[in-house]
């Protein structure tokens, strides 16, 4: 087998001038453990039923195109202690199928075997939490990155189940992106449940704000058994002679999901893992002088994640709520 390695370069004060390289052979940290892990990923809800992929892992430096899918497990599902009918392989998706549904309160697991090694999994699904009310404000046109952009204001009201340990995440988007104004960039900044959030992933990220294009999670830390009104942004822009001041409607559906614990903690360590944020430790991660993050995995004798979530949803029409746009 050829030898393979990576190089690391750092930098050095600008004043030396110099780069120092360092050759790394990273065959040395191959193993057979390694190479026979399987990856198992299963987001369950109770709208659909349960359907799990299983992939098998790569080493980072190998040239990988495509997932390695693993076909031939006898993969079978427990609910609530009682097992369920074996799962079957469906060559067209590469998933494993079933006609398992899981509903609220239930324990759901997974249990195989691969490389004559247990693999096993479980979660609990989550109580629905209802959205019960979306308000809407705009302010504009400001000038934050041209000078006609709008931010609107929105107010989503939930309550949260008495008893710590509960866990969401929000998203929203527009219904109909051919009819409606266009998604603007989404602003969680300033609302105290993803400033908790932040706290959390500063252990790993300092400087990191709370910002993504979908959605984010969240805990009931704060908020614990309130009616809980949660306040986020969208700055949408809205350039002069834009097709967009045509358009008569500006729709949002808005997503609130009660996710797992499991599901909670792998997608904060997937924000963890991210190294192109402008805080220092991202940074220091890219240049290879820090360690980097291991994504939380609930997968014993494996990887991956095994999630559960239930969903609610509420739809708005923001510009039957505050009127159209003023006229440019």
């Amino acid at each position: 087998m050829r030898n393979k390695s990576i190089y690391a370069s750092i930098s050095v004060l600008p004043m030396l001038l110099i780069s120092c390289y360092h050759e790394v052979d990273m065959d040395s940290y191959r193993d057979e453990d390694g190479e026979n892990l399987l990856t198992l990923n299963s987001l369950v809800t109770p709208d659909s039923t349960v359907q799990v992929m299983a992939t098998r892992t790569y080493f980072f430096s190998d040239i990988h195109n495509d997932r390695t899918y693993v076909k031939g497990l006898d993969i079978d599902i427990i609910v609530n202690s009682e097992k369920k009918e074996g799962m079957t392989y469906d060559t067209e998706r590469n998933l494993y199928i079933s006609d398992v549904k899981v509903g609220p309160g239930d324990e759901v697991g997974l249990h195989t075997t691969f490389m004559d090694k247990t693999i096993t999994a479980s979660d609990i699904m989550p109580h629905s939490v209802s959205i019960e009310d979306v308000t809407v404000s705009r302010q504009g046109p400001v000038s934050i990155y041209t000078n006609s952009d709008f931010v609107f204001t929105y107010r989503v009201t939930f309550t949260d189940p008495i008893g710590d340990g509960d866990y969401y995440f929000l998203q929203w988007d527009a219904v109909d992106p051919r009819k409606d104004i266009m998604m603007g960039e989404r602003d969680f900044t300033h609302e105290l449940v993803f400033q908790q959030l932040a706290n959390q992933v500063h252990a790993t990220l300092p400087g990191w704000e709370p910002y993504s294009p979908y959605g984010l999670p969240f805990s009931d830390k704060g908020i614990d058994g309130e009616r809980y009104t949660l306040t986020v942004k969208e700055i949408v822009q809205m350039p002069k002679g834009s097709f967009q001041w045509n358009l008569t409607q500006m729709k949002r559906r808005f997503r609130l999901h009660a996710i797992s614990k499991a599901y909670y903690d792998y997608l904060v360590s997937a924000l963890m893992n991210r190294t192109n944020d402008k805080g220092l430790q991202g940074g220091m991660i890219d240049l290879g002088i820090a360690d980097p993050v291991k994504v939380y995995s609930n997968i014993s004798g494996g990887v991956g994640i095994l999630g559960c979530y239930t969903t609610a949803e509420s739809e708005i029409d923001a510009l039957k709520i505050v009127g159209p746009f003023p006229k440019q």
